[in-house]
């Protein structure tokens, strides 16, 4: 969910994608917690900027009859302080503040006796965004989720929308003010491709992570997710 300033090496040293993506294959996911029979069943929503995931959210949300929230708390969400944490902040300040709000939201969740739940973004943005910028963040933060894994919930159901670059930028070019600013920050190709390669990764590591063509109109998209949702929440 955050860029942060760079650790990373200058961009004459970064590796070509080729080794990036194969510096996936020596990571892998901590077990999380199970998912308990009595929490409401958590589908959340992926992908990179400008995809479209709060244009999906909202049709979900109505499609369904479901409640829908941030994958963060919104008690981190002070505007001043998102900018700050997004902009200014050191990379792994950044990821520890992110993935606090995202583990809070999910106990906050397990209260709420609604049967289904959306959520936009979830935990794996922020390692997405990291990841994006070197694998050697993601490695960190693999390695400080590891000891309390077993406690941390996960989304039961990831639905990651999958689009070019120049779709999302297009969409990221009609926002404005801040969202449109921050979204800009990691609005490059390149970077749009390495997100893209760890939610692969993901979806070879965690249960659960499903691609949705986002480059089809927003009602087929909704359809699509839609009928995933009910397939395996059966509501």
């Amino acid at each position: 969910m955050s860029s942060g300033q760079t650790d990373c090496p200058p961009a004459s040293a970064i590796p070509a994608d080729t080794e990036h993506r194969q510096a996936f294959d020596s990571i892998a996911l901590p077990r999380f917690a199970s998912r308990g029979e009595s929490r409401p069943f958590v589908a959340a929503l992926e992908g990179g900027n400008g995809v479209g995931k709060t244009t999906l959210l909202h049709s979900l949300s109505t499609l369904l009859g479901a409640p829908s929230c941030l994958g963060t708390d919104p008690a981190w969400f002070s505007e001043a302080f998102k900018v700050r944490m997004i902009r200014d902040a050191q990379w792994y300040a950044s990821a520890m503040f992110f993935l606090s709000g995202c583990f809070e939201q999910m106990r906050t969740l397990q209260a709420r006796t609604e049967p289904l739940i959306l959520m936009d973004r979830s935990l794996w943005s922020t390692l997405a965004v990291h990841a994006a910028q070197c694998t050697g963040r993601l490695e960190s933060l693999i390695a400080m989720l590891g000891p309390i894994a077993g406690e941390v919930v996960v989304p039961d159901l990831t639905l990651v929308l999958d689009a070019s670059f120049t779709s999302c930028s297009e969409r990221i070019a009609t926002k404005t003010g801040t969202a449109r600013a921050l979204d800009e920050l990691t609005a490059t190709a390149r970077f749009h491709a390495r997100e893209g390669e760890f939610y692969r990764w993901l979806a070879r590591q965690a249960p659960g992570v499903v691609f949705i063509d986002a480059e089809a109109g927003p009602a087929q998209v909704a359809q699509r997710a839609a009928a995933l949702i009910r397939e395996r929440t059966r509501c």
